[in-house]
């Protein structure tokens, strides 16, 4: 990995504001982190921890859940289901207690994400429509939940999105037709054509849209993350054969017409087997981290010089969540441990383990 010294002396460097994370709390101290884990696969919760790991409370789930969403302004976190989700169970972090649950309408199911609006009036959840495989998004009113719009997501599997600004949503279209009687069983593979849009939250209309190559058909884009400077990273997992040589990480920007695809040592990008989880950048922007659980590892990007860093290794790790100092990231695994790693100071720490725990795909800040 570089070190300090040759990271700044790569250049591009410019002043940011903090990650939306970061100001979730003034001392990184003392930031709470909210993730879903299983201690078996009939035991599933949802649990609140702190910056050295100590976990402050948990609530029992009636399935496996995903990716937490967090209220930008009040102490809400929601944690939505896993693909196929049929539930989205709100809790209120100071008092602990459940406050609500959200379905989705019928013949639709979640992909395990949501986010709320900046202003925290809407919840936007991304959906499939599985008698048609259309992908929807759905904005509700909160705390309601009343449905005020439903728009084309412009493609099949909406699986992740992230706003731009507080008009444009980004989705990650991950292109497979499934149907939650045999979800892991993709209808579509010789015809899928996963994508990256756009969508306007004022109208639903595609301000911009961008997919691969026909040769890269197979390639599903499932998360992202973007930076302040709107630099949008794309996970993508490959439904082809392991052997194949394709690219596992892209970059986009509305201004684009083509994905930016990031190149690492072959030698790493055999060991993804051809999945990304979590994509992250850190609270610059400056770093994105990458984790593939099938792959036991992390990678890092310089993003404005588009440089490979290098990698931590860990197995099962998925979770990745930026911390509020710069280039610092948190990270979870399928093993119950939680680290701490910098890759521009070449460091990674664990902050603690905690037997049985199963830490799921996804965490996040909450402002407790």
């Amino acid at each position: 990995m570089l070190t300090r010294r040759s990271f700044l002396a790569l250049g591009g460097m410019v002043a940011t504001a903090p990650s939306w994370g970061a100001l979730l709390s003034t001392n990184t101290d003392n930031q709470v982190y909210g993730s879903a884990f299983s201690k078996s696969k009939q035991e599933h919760f949802f649990g609140l921890f702190n910056e050295q790991g100590d976990i402050l409370w948990t609530m029992p789930l009636a399935a496996r859940a995903h990716a937490p969403v967090v209220h930008p302004h009040d102490a809400i976190v929601g944690i939505v289901a896993r693909r196929p989700g049929f539930f989205i169970d709100f809790f209120d972090a100071s008092s602990h207690q459940l406050i609500k649950q959200i379905k989705p309408t019928k013949e639709h199911h979640f992909y395990g994400h949501a986010l709320f609006t900046q202003d925290g009036a809407h919840l936007i959840t991304q959906e499939n429509h599985y008698p048609s495989g259309q992908g929807k998004i759905f904005v509700r009113q909160w705390p309601s939940g009343e449905v005020l719009h439903v728009f084309n997501s412009n493609g099949i599997g909406p699986h992740e999105s992230v706003f731009l600004n507080d008009q444009v949503l980004v989705i990650a279209n991950g292109g497979l037709m499934t149907r939650p009687d045999a979800d892991r069983k993709i209808l579509n593979l010789d015809t899928m054509q996963p994508n990256v849009t756009y969508l306007s939250l004022v109208d639903g209309h595609v301000i911009h849209s961008v997919k691969h190559d026909d040769a890269l058909h197979q390639l599903s884009i499932r998360h992202l993350d973007v930076n302040p400077q709107g630099v949008v990273a794309l996970g993508f997992q490959y439904q082809g054969e392991l052997w194949e040589q394709v690219p596992l990480i892209g970059l986009s920007s509305i201004h684009n017409d083509s994905i930016d695809y990031l190149t690492m040592p072959e030698a790493i990008r055999t060991r993804f087997k051809q999945y990304c989880g979590s994509v992250c950048f850190d609270s610059s922007g400056e770093i994105l981290a990458i984790s593939t659980p099938r792959g036991g590892l992390v990678a890092y990007w310089h993003i404005a010089s588009k440089q490979f860093l290098g990698v931590d290794n860990c197995r099962d790790v998925c979770g990745l969540v930026a911390t509020g100092r710069a280039h610092e990231f948190f990270v979870t695994n399928g093993l119950g441990a939680q680290l701490k790693t910098n890759p521009v100071q070449n460091t990674i720490a664990l902050v603690k383990t905690h037997a049985g725990y199963h830490w799921d795909n996804h965490f996040r800040v909450v402002n407790s």
